[in-house]
């Protein structure tokens, strides 16, 4: 999970999120509850919220990602937008702009009518989830302090320590393994130049290593926040970028 910036409301909820929600407020009078509203219906009433503006704006500020997971949906699927309060439980928020965030099926599933203004989890356009989470290996850990509780929530709610994602972990993790053996034969042979000519060309090999690195800590991939933490402890990435200052 990686912070994100929420956009401005799209024109659609603008002009029209009020006489939704009163729609539904007096469907909810009319049949004494959310719950008794025919399915039908309430498919019907709600059908705004996921509108085309509102799927591209979240899709678009989430970087194509599951704002909880980090994997792209549309990879296998296509994204949901998700309810950070539970539209069950608080229909009036609905249609609420910052209440709604672009989501992987299985997070939304996993998450469900799980109550966050009771027991909140981590809202990644509210919080820096890298105070929050931290990786061993392949899991993702709830890091100790304040937060532990909200993280180890979170984690729970939408299984974000799970097979699902720890195979597609797993494979950035051999990725990762690999670049920072590339490194370290790098390194070597940089320690090893005789010549300046030889030295200019290995930290331009260098450079050129770090550069293919660092795409899979862009914003826009995925597992990004996996990624980051490994090369926040790879301290042949953090010579190399030392060595690279330097000779800058």
């Amino acid at each position: 999970m990686i912070k994100l910036n929420r956009p401005p409301e799209p024109q659609v909820l603008i002009d029209n999120g009020s006489v939704w929600r009163d729609s539904l407020a007096a469907a909810i009078a009319r049949y004494g509850s959310y719950k008794l509203i025919p399915e039908e219906e309430k498919r019907r009433l709600l059908v705004g919220y996921h509108h085309d503006e509102v799927k591209i704006a979240l899709t678009k500020s989430s970087n194509g990602k599951c704002a909880f997971c980090e994997c792209i949906p549309s990879e296998g699927g296509y994204v949901q937008v998700e309810h950070f309060s539970p539209k069950s439980l608080y229909p009036q928020r609905a249609f609420e702009w910052e209440n709604l965030l672009p989501a992987c099926a299985q997070c939304n599933s996993l998450k469900s009518n799980h109550d966050t203004e009771i027991e909140p989890i981590v809202n990644p356009y509210e919080q820096i989830p890298s105070q929050y989470f931290e990786y061993d290996l392949l899991s993702i850990k709830p890091i100790v302090g304040q937060n532990f509780e909200i993280a180890q929530r979170t984690i729970e709610v939408c299984g974000l320590d799970s097979l699902r994602v720890w195979k597609p972990r797993s494979e950035i993790l051999v990725e990762l393994i690999g670049f920072r053996n590339s490194l370290q034969i790098g390194l070597a042979k940089y320690y090893s130049a005789d010549t300046e000519r030889k030295k200019a060309a290995r930290i331009r090999s260098l450079k050129d290593a770090i550069l293919t690195i660092e795409t899979l800590i862009a914003a826009s991939s995925k597992y990004s926040a996996f990624c980051e933490n490994f090369l926040s402890k790879c301290m042949e990435y953090k010579e190399v970028k030392k060595i690279i200052s330097t000779e800058i």
